[in-house]
């Protein structure tokens, strides 16, 4: 007989390892988890004490395992009753004090223990049955039955949580409480009427509360069908599935969820609550289904998560379970931020784009009805070469930079609103009593120090229009546009940076689009004329001619060069004009050629802006073979502004010229960006100051001991020089004396047409 108790025994004990070996894989149910394999431990323990007090014929080990047997039964009905209520879905410190409990059962054990030496509860016999064989039971005092109060209270309050939860619950949930219930009654009866039984069938109760505790908890749920068909369906949705059951204990968690919910660092709210916390509260405590978007934070990062919440009922209505589908959102809200922020940001230099800008300076004139405002637009002179010699990458920069400024040097209160209104034009609202025009322009200009390379070579120049607003109503476009017609008036010039529109302005620029419109008629109906203004020696030599033009408009009359020439320069219509006037220079010299008059040239200006929009060099090679002209008798008069806005590739140009045969001048050296650089750099055949040179200075002669100094220079270098604007007999002498070559000027003569200037060559050539 004892050969079979042990076997069956030995088999109670594997079925309970393996169940408590299980339960350490549970992890979606941690904490009840945890429980069972306390209470299945406890369980394997009482097995285990009866399978060596059967096989052990000696009394002393009888009783230390007698003993055991009683303090793991203390254990596994406490546990079990841990289990019951935390199997319901409550918390178990909400009904028990722990540290009462843990004094009880602590105080039991001692004296289960100093039983064994003392003898006060029980003391063991030996019996024999089934054909001699030797079996021990216990002989109990009446104090024992303290320790059987104690599992009795533990197992009746077990039993009252259980039947209480069968009889609460919907029929789907009812006969996983009732099993555990009636297996648990059945083993307090079978342990009450064999506690002094020589063989104590009762542990056999033990083995089966145990098996149905894990069974019941850990693996049968009318939901595991369910969940198995989940899982299969669910776990490569994008979208989280997180599925409870009635008592709001996770079932189900497929992979998406599971990246948010169970990360070692899950995201939590601004209030420290995990995403699972926040879940689990929600289903407890809202009996509404609902759809949310949360904000989560996971350290640094940011989760805008889509939770929606579905519950599943019976039909009474009574709940059988939830889910939680989650939607990880992030991208798609940065994306829409991203989108809803271009569509008022400006994507390179993040200040208000147009639309935006105009919409909040109107919020502020509807606000501030009698408040005077300025309206303030900026542009960059000649950003588009800039881009062309130095990269957009650099642009960019400029443009970054400049809106850096606006932000962070000229900000509240100096100005209320900023942004780009396109390209290189930045648009700025500010209160009129707050505008100080010279910390603007300066702070304007100074953005460019921090573009980086570029600023030393090549002069960048932040114009600025000031428009005052005067009726609130007026399209913030208009306002703008007026700004910016308050720039045009200025741009080119390297003095002025601001201006102002009034209707003197407006009346200018009206002109200007007038005479825009006219040119292409002008040249066509050779309405241009070239005058021709003699260039002389210091004895009164003529020596050629500098060709100018005049505009000779059938409705305006006579228009000066100073009227047109710097609408079309800026605009780059100039190289229309230009071309114009240098083949009808080349039709002349072509005439003078077939007359005799060999020892004339004439001079034409190329405008830096000629540089961009056309081949200087295809235009000159073709001009002199088409005229059939020396190129020598055409002299190319190149400013040092348009050299130094792109040297080392004028620098190439300059010298294909002169090797054709053409005589290059260098115009206006003094009036920009002279150095010896451009002396030493630059060959050209002919150099040619400006008077205004000397009229600059305020020491006129310490400048004219500089200006002896690149005379003598050039004449070492073997260059030429002319000095154009003189004006005087004093000025003629001492240039002479410094060695001066040649002079231009109204002392010898002023711009004529072309029949008075060869009146004055045949007089001249007469003397």
């Amino acid at each position: 007989m004892k050969i079979t108790l042990a076997v069956a025994m030995m088999l109670a004990m594997s079925m309970l390892g393996i169940c408590i070996f299980k339960t350490y894989k549970e992890k979606n149910k941690y904490e009840l988890a945890q429980i069972v394999r306390r209470t299945l431990i406890t369980g394997f323990a009482i097995v285990f004490v009866n399978f060596i007090s059967l096989l052990m014929i000696n009394k002393t080990i009888a009783l230390i395992n007698y003993s055991i047997y009683f303090i793991c039964a203390d254990w596994m009905l406490y546990f079990l009753f841990r289990f019951s209520i935390i199997y319901m879905g409550e918390d178990f410190k909400k009904y028990v004090n722990k540290k009462i409990m843990y004094l009880v059962l602590t105080a039991d054990c001692i004296s289960i223990l100093l039983n064994i030496p003392f003898g006060h509860l029980f003391s063991i016999k030996e019996s024999t049955l089934f054909e001699d064989e030797i079996y021990f039971h216990i002989d109990t005092t009446n104090l024992f039955y303290t320790h059987y109060a104690i599992i009795l209270m533990l197992a009746v309050f077990t039993l009252i949580t259980l039947y209480y939860k069968a009889f609460n619950s919907p029929a789907f949930y009812r006969s996983k409480y009732l099993l555990i219930a009636i297996v648990l009654t059945v083993l307090v009866g079978m342990n009450f009427f064999m506690t002094e039984s020589e063989i104590d069938f009762s542990v056999v109760g033990y083995v089966i509360e145990g098996v149905c505790i894990y069974y019941c908890s850990l693996v049968y749920t009318p939901q595991r069908l369910i969940s198995k068909t989940i899982m299969d369906i669910s776990q490569g949705m994008s979208v989280g599935l997180y599925v409870l059951d009635k008592d709001g204990e996770e079932l189900f968690c497929n992979d998406a969820a599971e990246q948010l919910i169970k990360r070692i660092n899950p995201p939590k709210t601004e209030d420290d609550v995990t995403l699972a916390e926040w879940c689990h509260s929600e289903y407890l405590n809202n009996t509404n289904e609902f759809t949310r978007e949360m904000t989560f934070y996971r350290g640094e990062e940011e989760l805008i998560l889509k939770i929606q919440l579905q519950r599943i009922t019976d039909g009474k209505n009574q709940l059988q379970g939830g889910y939680f589908t989650i939607t990880n959102s992030t991208e798609d809200y940065k994306k829409l931020k991203k989108e809803r922020y271009l569509a008022t940001h400006d994507a390179l230099t993040g200040i208000y784009n147009k639309e935006r800008f105009y919409e909040k300076c109107r919020e502020y004139f509807v606000a501030n009805p009698t408040v005077e405002f300025y309206i303030i637009c900026t542009d960059i002179k000649e950003f588009k070469m800039i881009n062309d010699f130095f990269g957009t990458k650099f642009g960019d920069t400029v443009l970054t930079n400049f809106a850096y400024t606006l932000r962070n040097r000229l900000k509240l209160p100096d100005i209320l609103v900023y942004g780009r209104l396109g390209n290189d034009i930045f648009g700025v609202l500010i209160l009129k009593q707050h505008f100080n025009e010279q910390k603007f322009v300066t702070e304007a200009q100074n953005a460019f120090y921090y573009s980086g390379k570029g600023h030393n070579t090549f002069q960048m120049i932040n114009y600025v229009g000031v428009y005052e607003v005067t009726n609130h109503n007026l399209p913030v476009s208009v306002m703008c546009d007026r700004a910016r017609m308050a720039i045009a008036s200025i741009k080119g010039d390297y003095h002025k940076r601001i201006a102002y529109y009034d209707n003197a302005l407006r009346d200018n620029i009206m002109l200007e689009q007038e005479l825009i419109s006219d040119l292409g008629a002008a040249i066509a109906q050779e309405q241009f004329k070239m005058y021709l203004q003699p260039q002389m020696s210091s004895d009164g030599k003529l020596l050629g001619a500098e060709a100018l033009v005049r505009w000779m408009h059938p409705i305006k009359g006579q228009i000066m060069p100073g009227s047109f020439i710097p609408v079309f320069e800026k605009n780059g219509l100039i190289s229309d004009v230009d071309m114009f006037i240098w083949e009808t220079a080349c039709k002349q010299l072509r005439k003078w050629k077939d007359e005799g008059k060999t020892d004339l040239y004439i001079s034409v200006n190329i405008s830096p802006r000629d540089f961009y929009f056309l081949n200087i060099y295809q235009v000159f090679t073709d001009l002199v073979n088409k005229y059939q002209i020396d190129p020598k008798v055409i002299k190319l008069e190149i400013t040092e502004t348009a050299v130094v806005m792109d040297f080392n590739r004028q620098l190439e140009l300059i010298s294909r010229l002169r090797q054709t045969g053409f005589i290059v001048e260098m115009d206006d050296f003094g009036s920009g960006y002279s150095s010896l650089n451009m002396l030493k750099d630059i060959h050209v055949d002919v150099l040619k100051i400006d008077m205004a040179f000397l009229k600059k200075a305020e020491d006129e002669d310490r400048s004219k001991k500089i200006l002896q100094m690149i005379i003598s220079l050039s004449k070492q270098l073997g260059m030429p020089v002319i000095t154009e604007g003189v004006e005087t007999a004093e000025q003629v002498k001492f240039l002479s004396e410094m060695g001066c070559d040649m002079f231009q000027g109204y002392y010898f003569a002023k711009p004529m047409p072309v029949d008075s200037f060869e009146r004055l060559y045949e007089r001249n050539r007469s003397r």
